[in-house]
């Protein structure tokens, strides 16, 4: 016994608590051996299917593991999980028939699934940590700890779980209840009765008990959590493009150019042989293509863009849309300077959600721009991803790794459209060996001014308007079977969206600029359709 000093009341152990036996906790505990049966099982049989694909799709890695024997000790593996399925199995029925040998003989597929569990972990081990240390991409991705110990747990956490689980039931079946079931020995409790009460407790002493926790959740956080959390980069909300049906009608947006009064010059002696005369600035050959360049303006009829969308409707949207939509534009950050431009008090990227919801009708629009990296375009879902996404800046575009060129490079050839336009000159210089390097095998080329980018619902017969010139006169896209999958505006198309910025922005061209953006996010949409459709069939 063991009193309390404050309160004399005498306290009793749980040592010295008498156990009586109990049926019912030793039907539990022989389930529970027989249903490892099935998990073994399961382990027998999809493991070495799941490992088949994994290789199939990654061939170097085919290679190494043959080279390094981990083929034959993952066989090895998955044979050993089919033999403790079987003996969990065997001894699960013997359990029924409770005396001291069935007691014992349930222990054994105990003891057994921590030795094949732990082979297999240790495989598991060896082989993620040989692909990082042969430096092996998976996926495009450079491999590190972090990374190579995210995909051993993703292989080891079914058997780890196993492992639990039979360790729960070997402390049931060490308690002094199960025991007295099956041997009709009463007694004081058993080493399983302590570990239960010492869970339930934190034990004799609390402080020790809490410090392992901590350090046993400490491990667990640093080494599995973090790592998890890290891979997730965030998350991200489903694109919803109206439902629905439509077909535009065409406005038509050109660009002109001022006529020049013809100027007079004046002469000095006009009888003579020779002429003085005195020349005007604005004669200079200089001066006339300045005077082109800032005073083009563009004239659009007054035609409103219909109904749009795609499928022949009257009412606008598209068949793979949902009905609760909501447009929204969103930008690709990267390290350079001015990603965001215009996401400031300028408002580029409302004022353009509001032209094109007062063009198109969809009214359902974001109440702001949003960005985000390029890692998390792999976050959406195949009928949910962005039509389009928005890249510029004013400044050079700073490092964009493999992985994430691999990512954007794979958004757009999946049914997306990068639309890219240049803040700076700096910008220009930088994207342009950016768009190739994703892109090495597709060219960028210019845009002829009857493409269908050009068309629908506005026209633009001469082109994308230039606007400012940083990278050239042309836009540029790229193709992938038959459709721009990339779109490249080098004059700052963003600028021309803002409320405030540049001083140089008339209506006409500010206008010029909301009708072409209209027109590729139209261009977009009816692909990402056509991409959603082709996934559903």
């Amino acid at each position: 016994m063991i009193r309390n000093k404050y309160t004399a009341v005498p306290t009793v152990t749980v040592d010295e608590i008498p156990t009586n036996p109990s049926p019912l906790k030793a039907r539990v505990v022989t389930i529970a051996v027989a249903s490892i049966a099935v998990l073994a099982a399961a382990a027998y049989n999809w493991l070495p299917t799941g490992l088949a694909a994994f290789l199939s799709s990654h061939a170097e890695i085919d290679i190494l593991f043959s080279k390094n024997h981990t083929h034959s000790a993952l066989k090895l593996a998955f044979q050993l999980f089919g033999l403790v399925g079987i003996l969990c199995a065997a001894t699960g029925v013997a359990g029924f028939f409770r005396n001291r040998i069935t007691w014992h003989i349930l222990r054994l597929p105990l003891l057994a699934v921590y030795l094949v569990v732990g082979f297999y972990l240790w495989v598991t081990w060896q082989a993620c940590f040989s692909i990082l240390h042969n430096g092996i991409e998976m996926d495009g991705k450079p491999q590190d700890k972090a990374t190579t110990i995210l995909l051993w747990w993703s292989v080891a956490w079914p058997a780890l779980g196993t492992a639990v689980f039979a360790a729960w039931t070997h402390v049931m079946l060490r308690s002094r209840s199960v025991y007295a079931a099956f041997t009709r020995e009463k007694g004081i409790p058993m080493v399983g009765d302590r570990v239960l009460e010492d869970i339930r407790t934190h034990g004799r002493d609390p402080r020790n008990r809490r410090s392992l926790y901590f350090s046993a959740f400490t491990h667990i956080f640093i080494l599995v959590m973090i790592p998890w959390i890290m891979s997730l980069g965030g998350c991200v909300e489903a694109y919803k493009v109206p439902k629905g049906s439509g077909n535009p009608v065409v406005a038509m947006v050109k660009m002109t150019k001022p006529k020049k009064k013809k100027k007079q010059t004046l002469s000095l002696r006009p009888n003579s042989a020779i002429l003085y005369e005195i020349p005007d600035l604005d004669d200079s050959q200089v001066d006339e293509q300045m005077e082109e360049q800032t005073q083009a303006t563009y004239a659009a009829n007054n035609a409103k863009a219909g109904k749009m969308g795609k499928g022949g409707g009257k009412d606008g949207g598209w068949p793979e849309g949902m009905d609760k939509y909501k447009i929204r534009f969103i930008r690709l950050e990267h390290s350079g300077a001015g990603w965001d431009d215009g996401m400031d008090e300028s408002n580029a990227d409302i004022n353009f959600l509001r032209a094109f919801s007062e063009a198109t009708g969809f009214k359902k629009i974001a109440n702001k721009g949003e960005s985000h990296s390029i890692a998390l375009l792999k976050k959406y879902p195949k009928d949910g991803f962005p039509p389009f996404v928005f890249l510029t800046g004013n400044g050079n575009m700073g490092d964009v790794s493999t992985a994430d060129k691999k990512i954007l490079r794979d958004y757009c050839l999946n049914g997306g459209m990068l639309i890219a336009d240049a803040g700076s000159v700096q910008f220009h210089n930088t994207f342009m060996p950016f768009i190739r390097s994703v892109f090495p095998d597709k060219p960028l080329i210019d845009i002829a001014d009857d493409d269908m980018l050009y068309q629908v619902p506005y026209t633009f017969p001469d082109g994308a308007p230039p606007f400012w010139r940083l990278g050239g006169t042309r836009a540029l896209g790229i193709k992938h079977e038959g459709r721009w999958i990339a779109f490249y505006h080098p004059g700052d198309m963003n600028g021309a969206w803002k409320s405030q910025g540049y001083t140089d922005v008339t209506p006409e061209m500010r206008d010029a600029a909301m009708n072409l953006g209209i027109n590729l996010v139209y261009y977009s949409f009816n692909q990402w359709n056509d991409a959603v459709s082709k996934a559903k069939k």
